[in-house]
């Protein structure tokens, strides 16, 4: 039986109860239907997961009563996934695909091919954070994907990572590296716009230490180069585990 599935910050949390509104309230009551006795399991993002029990269901908020708890950690190594802007229903999608499979934060990156309205940056940051949010609570994630403030393609430092990828289609890279990334505690990779790279961002990331690989013969759509490699990743890691 598949039960409902929230996280919570630590102000919601007070000796073994746990308090639910907003959004969540209504998901949990209007949506799901759930009634005082039904289970509940929350995450807190942070460090435990709890099985809660609901005890009362009030207009504003919804009491849980904790009945156990375990201790979570994030796993090693974590992935970052540098998706260059795509058009709205693209992003979502590797946003939520992404997610899914689990990357661990996603930045959206402005190169010199995105086309976006900059002035419309921070609504857009906020819906996207929200579809990851429900991608993390569907997937039953430990721990949220967060999703940051874009950065403009050269501004990435490739140095922060051990290991930092750049999926190219004409690139000369065969996967060189691949069999390391169980050795490491940081992982980098970008998906480059519909348009693609332009020269100088290419060069930009290999001097700056980034590895070129190609997937091979076949030429992937950006939102598939993007969940595809994560996929990759997430198997040679043993993250499915």
């Amino acid at each position: 039986m598949s039960y409902p599935y929230f996280f919570v910050n630590a102000g919601s949390i007070e000796g073994n109860r746990i308090k639910i509104g907003g959004e969540d309230l209504n998901h949990l009551i209007n949506v799901l239907r759930s009634k005082a006795g039904d289970t509940v399991y929350i995450s807190d993002n942070a460090g435990y997961k709890y099985k809660t029990e609901i005890i009362d269901i009030k207009k504003s908020d919804v009491i849980l009563l904790i009945k156990d708890k375990r201790k979570i950690a994030k796993i090693i190594p974590q992935i970052t996934l540098y998706q260059c802007i795509l058009k709205k229903n693209s992003m979502e999608f590797v946003i939520q695909k992404s997610t899914e499979i689990g990357v661990d934060r996603i930045i959206p990156v402005i190169s010199g091919r995105v086309v976006i309205d900059k002035r419309k940056i921070a609504g857009k940051v906020d819906r996207w954070q929200k579809i990851s949010n429900r991608a993390s609570k569907q997937s039953r994630r430990d721990f949220k994907c967060e999703i940051l403030t874009p950065e403009d393609i050269n501004s990435i430092k490739v140095s922060d990572y051990d290991l930092f990828y750049v999926p190219y289609e004409e690139g000369s890279g065969n996967g060189g590296g691949l069999a390391e990334v169980r050795k490491v505690s940081r992982i980098g990779y970008i998906i480059g716009p519909e348009g693609g790279f332009e020269t100088g961002e290419l060069n930009f990331l290999k001097d700056s230490g980034a590895r070129e690989i190609r997937f091979g013969k076949n030429i992937y759509r950006s939102e598939t180069a993007a969940i595809y490699f994560l996929s990759v990743l997430d198997y040679l890691t043993g993250n499915q585990k």
